[in-house]
């Protein structure tokens, strides 16, 4: 009796020892902080981008972030834009509401901004007047000793005076004045086919084409009359912006469009048309004509042009011109609207067709012809503003000529 009366003592002192600590280790804790954040990117994670930056921390009082471009905010759920390629460490830093050792006040994620040039070759394409005419291309590169020509796969042209590129379909586009038609080729200059031919019944439209660009799914290009266009691949080709003449332009000779303000600027020609430089709006309303503020009047003979959208500037091929604003000719550069009307460069004797842009290095190429067909010209490469010009391909006949990023 005596045993079992200590037995149940014992057991009364544990259960009591056990709650009573229980009791005394229990309370509500410290709310701790913990900082979390997602997000989303925009332009399909190439640069540049907008990152979104959606914040799930608890319990905090403040945030920083740091967004490992250099740039910083304290805001709950910023934005911010990236616009070079790279991996960059963004950092939210919370401000607890407690101080205590379970706190987890730092989250890092990293934004994966992707080149949309990756896996692309940056590529100077041009073609050739002579017998026979025909496209050729030289991939760029940073300081090559020479610049290293390769010929398109030969075909019938002669005159080829416009040059384009489709990056998506990897194609090019040439338009050819003597024999009336437009040529497709693959992006490295192989299989060269015909696909739109004035010859042939309903592509008469196609007559005289200079000016070429594509955009989306079709091929635009200028001729007397307007700008036309086709599919990509030649099929259903239609009038697209009439031009008829007296106090509108009639034939784009070179032009280019401007996703920016969704219109189209173009040299149109003087020799036998009204001239000027222009811009129109890509539903075919509000034809301007682009007044210069040098002295005289504001009209030109544009043979070939290029817009720097970057920068907001035109670079202009003027043939000489009695009344004009470059009486003796040369290559130009102005303003959009314009404005700053200078002149950077010579040409040769006879009309330059081609003028291109390298974005990478900020050099711009042109061409000097001295005879209609023969390959006694140059393209000549310079600084933006026209200083440093070397000859950088001669013995050439030069007309078309574009720089792209294009995969090969």
């Amino acid at each position: 009796m005596k045993r079992n009366l200590l037995y149940l003592i014992s057991v009364l002192f544990i259960l009591t020892m056990g709650t009573g600590c229980k009791e005394k280790d229990m309370g509500t804790p410290a709310a701790s902080t913990v900082a979390n954040f997602s997000f989303v990117v925009t332009n399909q994670g190439y640069a540049p981008l907008e990152a979104e930056f959606t914040n799930s921390s608890l319990n905090a009082t403040g945030y920083f972030w740091d967004f490992g471009n250099g740039q910083t905010s304290t805001a709950v759920s910023p934005k911010v834009t990236y616009e070079t390629p790279g991996l960059y460490r963004v950092t939210l830093t919370c401000t607890p509401v407690n101080t205590v050792y379970y706190n987890q006040e730092v989250k890092t994620l990293i934004v994966n901004v992707k080149d949309p040039l990756a896996g692309l070759t940056q590529v100077f394409y041009f073609t050739t007047r002579g017998t026979p005419g025909n496209g050729h291309m030289v991939i760029l590169e940073d300081d090559p000793a020479v610049p290293v020509i390769q010929d398109f796969e030969p075909a019938d042209m002669s005159r080829p005076y416009g040059i384009a590129v489709d990056t998506v379909h990897k194609k090019v586009y040439i338009t050819d004045y003597t024999n009336q038609a437009i040529y497709r080729y693959d992006a490295d200059g192989k299989n060269g086919q015909k696909i739109l031919d004035a010859a042939v019944p309903g592509q008469e439209i196609v007559g005289d084409a200079e000016a070429i660009f594509v955009l989306g799914e079709k091929v635009y290009w200028g001729r007397p009359g307007g700008i036309y266009r086709a599919d990509l691949d030649g099929a259903n080709p239609e009038l697209f912006i009439a031009m008829n003449g007296g106090a509108e332009p009639d034939f784009p000779i070179d032009m280019q469009y401007d996703p920016a303000s969704n219109k189209i600027y173009f040299v149109n020609d003087k020799t036998d048309y009204l001239g000027g430089f222009w811009s129109v709006n890509f539903d075919g309303t509000g034809f301007t004509e682009i007044p210069f503020d040098a002295p005289g009047t504001s009209d030109i003979d544009g043979t070939a042009m290029e817009l720097d959208l970057r920068t907001g500037k035109a670079y202009l091929v003027i043939y000489p011109g009695d009344g004009t604003v470059s009486p003796d000719g040369g290559v130009y550069v102005c303003n959009l609207d314009g404005t700053a009307l200078t002149k950077i460069g010579e040409t040769g004797t006879k009309a330059t067709w081609g003028i291109a842009i390298d974005e990478k290095r900020n050099k711009l190429f042109w061409g000097v012809k001295n005879s209609n067909m023969n390959p006694d010209g140059k393209i000549i490469r310079s600084n933006l503003d026209g200083t440093a010009q070397e000859d950088w391909i001669t013995g050439v006949s030069p007309h078309a000529m574009t720089v792209t990023w294009i995969k090969l």
